[in-house]
């Protein structure tokens, strides 16, 4: 039996493998479909950073980390609940393709990129599956395969 949710899973796996450089990504999940665990494992890792924040010189904390959700077939609705629910949980509404990552989340928001795959990878054949991992060791920073229940 499992102790542990595979969204506190994840969120520990992030936050002791990068550890104090966690902060500096945005984490961006490029076949979110209906948000699967990515809203979870946004909860799950700032809760885990929220004891680590302390104010900076001019009195603010330390930022939270960011997710970002995108698909090729948006899920507008479901991300909309999801995201009503966090300030640091965002999508793209319109479509994003995985083998052609637009620009603006390449560069994201002055931070560096991690992409996220949550049970995604069984939809791609060989070649498509090589076009996104191809596009994905060129244009971010760090990524995870996450196949998680």
């Amino acid at each position: 039996m499992q102790r542990h949710s595979p969204a506190q899973v994840v969120s520990s796996i992030l936050y002791n493998t990068l550890d104090k450089s966690v902060t500096e990504y945005t984490y961006v999940d490029f076949c979110a479909g209906a948000g699967g665990p990515t809203p979870c494992i946004e909860r799950e890792l700032n809760q885990k950073l929220a004891p680590k924040k302390s104010p900076s010189a001019n009195g603010d904390t330390n930022e939270s980390v960011k997710f970002v959700m995108t698909d090729l077939h948006p899920h507008i609705a479901d991300w909309k609940g999801a995201c009503s629910k966090s300030k640091n949980l965002t999508f793209v509404s319109k479509p994003v393709d995985a083998t052609n990552a637009p620009a603006d989340l390449i560069l994201g928001d002055g931070k560096k990129v991690f992409r996220m795959f949550n049970l995604a990878f069984h939809h791609f054949d060989d070649s498509l599956g090589r076009d996104i991992l191809k596009n994905t060791l060129e244009n971010s920073h760090g990524f995870g395969y996450l196949f998680i229940q």
